[in-house]
C-alpha cells in the first residue's frame, strides 16, 4: 500500500512537471523542484522496507550465490541483500570457506581480503560469536530485548531509503540496536550488477542483547552464538 501511494505521488509530480513545461518553458526552478521531488518519491517507493520480501534460505555454495546475484544484484537493495546472505553464511564455521568467496564477490574485493587491514575489524567480528548480534540486528523483528533472535534462513532487511551520488549509491538500513540509520555504499559495475563498496556501518557495535538470564535458557533462538 505504502509503495503504491508513493509511486502515484511520483507520477503526479511528473505530470505536473509536464504541465509546467507546456504552460511556460521558462520556469526551470519549479520544474527542477518537481523533478527532484518525483525522483525522491519514486526512490522511496522502490526501497520501502515493508515491501522487501524475506529471504528463502541461504545459498549452499559459492556457485549458487553467484547465480542468485545475476538476478538479485541488478538493484542496489538486491546487492545489499546478497551481502547479508553472505555474512550470515560466514557466521557459521562450516560454511565459512564458501562464504569467504561470496563476500569477496559481492564486495568486489581482491583475493586474500580476509587478511587485509581494511577488513580486519569486520573479519574479527564475523568470527566472534559473541558479536554476531551486530549483524543480526539488521533483521526485521529483532531487538536487544529478544536477544536479536532471528533465522538466517528466513529474514527481512528494513530498507529506509537511498541517496544517489555521482558514481555510487547510499542505501539506508535500520538496525534494531541503533538509534540512527546505517548506510551501505554500493556501486554499479560494467557487468550491470551492483556491489557493496563500503560496509563499515554494518559491523559498528550496537546495543548488547538483554536476554542473558535463565528465562530463555531452553530456547536456542536466544543463544548468543550463531
Amino acid at each position: 500500500m505504502k509503495r503504491n501511494l508513493l509511486a502515484r505521488a511520483a507520477l503526479l509530480c511528473m505530470l505536473l512537471l509536464a504541465a509546467c513545461v507546456s504552460a511556460n518553458p521558462r520556469i526551470p526552478s519549479q520544474t527542477s523542484q518537481l523533478y527532484s521531488l518525483g525522483q525522491e518519491l519514486w526512490n522511496s517507493a522502490n526501497s520501502a522496507g515493508a515491501d522487501v520480501p524475506a529471504t528463502t534460505g541461504l545459498p549452499a555454495t559459492y556457485a549458487e550465490f553467484k547465480s542468485r546475484c545475476q538476478s538479485a544484484a541488478t538493484s542496489p537493495e538486491g546487492a545489499v541483500s546478497m551481502y547479508f546472505d553472505a555474512v550470515f553464511c560466514y557466521l557459521e564455521p562450516r560454511r565459512r570457506a564458501e562464504a569467504a568467496k561470496m563476500l569477496r564477490y559481492i564486495m568486489h574485493a581482491d583475493a586474500g581480503w580476509e587478511r587485509s587491514q581494511r577488513y580486519a575489524t569486520f573479519v574479527r567480528r564475523l568470527r566472534d560469536p559473541s558479536r554476531h548480534y551486530i549483524f543480526k540486528s539488521f533483521a526485521a523483528g529483532t531487538s536487544p530485548e529478544n536477544g536479536y533472535a532471528m533465522s538466517p534462513q528466513s529474514y527481512r532487511l528494513v530498507f529506509s531509503g537511498r541517496s544517489r551520488e555521482s558514481d555510487y549509491t547510499r542505501i539506508f538500513l535500520r538496525s534494531s540496536g541503533a538509534d540512527s540509520r546505517r548506510i551501505v555504499w554500493v556501486r554499479q559495475y560494467q557487468d550491470g550488477l551492483w556491489y557493496v563498496i563500503n560496509n563499515a556501518d554494518t559491523y559498528l557495535d550496537v546495543r548488547a542483547p538483554r536476554t542473558a538470564g535463565s528465562e530463555h535458557s531452553h530456547d536456542a533462538d536466544y543463544d548468543g552464538t550463531y
